[in-house]
């Protein structure tokens, strides 16, 4: 079997000020890439400026602007490697991450994607790691089937994967979904594919404020909503009903979470007619209402006393 050549490729958009770490993480690797490809995305700040330090070593294409999955797409399109790795410019890898996927590659030829458990570095500088152990799927082939294809989707992230061509074929990220599109992509390749994912730490993900899915928690779980629709086929009415409550659930703790209760009841009450007998679910409404009205009650009771005094 000849040596692999694997080609990385990197969506860019604003991100002049931290796409060169994504970059040194990559050239860092005991294995380096064979071919790095940065695409401008219409990004109105200057990429090629933050590129110009590594020279020869990365490719920079431009497009106008159209998201992460139409940057991604053509940097898949344009990319000659047999492997294809997939970074996003505000993550990084560990030193490893290639060398150790290759190797998963060479012992196990059926394999079509390789993804692992990776650190999230939060803006407060806090780590933590995702996904914990406790599910079965680690270091092995896996091929999932039916509704059990999701619960091996939400397994993987983005930027730890890597991907035969031939796999890929004619699969592009569905450039209609502005989030969730990644999702999508797994769905259909592991329909299609044995997977493997490495109990083994190769990447973190860094969130940064501002992010789309931290910024618009509306699109990004209703674009959530739109890819479990998407499956029904797959799911089944059971699973596409676990999986909607899923996302209401996450919907209301995200608004929760920032301290915008009256926000959460909505997908609150929206978890409820799916599970309506959840006993989490009434807690989360009763909650959200609760948090809701405490501030016009403290109100309402502060002008009382003052007006007794």
């Amino acid at each position: 079997m000849s040596e692999p050549r694997v080609s990385v490729v990197i969506p860019a958009y604003r991100c002049a000020a931290i796409i060169g770490t994504a970059i040194n993480s990559i050239l860092a690797q005991t294995r380096v890439p064979d071919e790095i490809i940065v695409v401008d995305d219409g990004s109105p700040d200057d990429i090629a400026a933050a590129l110009a330090p590594f020279g020869g070593r990365v490719r920079l294409l431009r497009k106008s602007n159209g998201g992460a999955s139409s940057a991604r797409n053509m940097g898949i399109d344009a990319c000659s490697g047999n492997l294809v790795a997939l970074l996003d410019s505000d993550d990084v890898w560990h030193p490893g991450k290639l060398a150790s996927q290759l190797a998963v590659f060479q012992k196990h030829p059926e394999v079509g994607l390789v993804a692992s458990r990776y650190l999230i570095l939060s803006p407060d500088g806090s780590e933590e790691v995702y996904p914990g152990l406790r599910q079965a799927a680690w270091d092995t082939v896996l091929r999932p089937a039916g509704p059990a294809i999701f619960d091996t989707v939400v397994l993987i992230w983005t930027s730890s994967t890597i991907i035969r061509r031939e796999v890929l074929g004619h699969h592009r990220f569905d450039e209609h979904l502005r989030i969730a599109e990644d999702r999508d992509m797994w769905v259909r390749l592991v329909s299609e594919t044995p997977i493997y994912l490495q109990s083994e730490i190769t990447a973190t993900l860094v969130e940064m404020k501002g992010s789309l899915s931290r910024s618009d928690v509306d699109l990004d779980c209703r674009s959530m909503l739109q890819m479990i629709r998407r499956y029904h086929h797959m799911l089944g009415t059971a699973g596409v009903r676990r999986w909607e409550a899923y996302v209401h659930r996450r919907w209301a703790a995200e608004y929760l979470g920032v301290g915008q209760s009256r926000k959460a009841i909505g997908p609150a009450l929206r978890r409820l007619r799916v599970q309506p007998l959840s006993p989490e679910g009434w807690w989360v409404l009763g909650k959200s209402m609760a948090l809701s009205v405490a501030p016009w009650l403290r109100a309402d009771m502060a002008g009382v006393e003052g007006a007794t005094m």
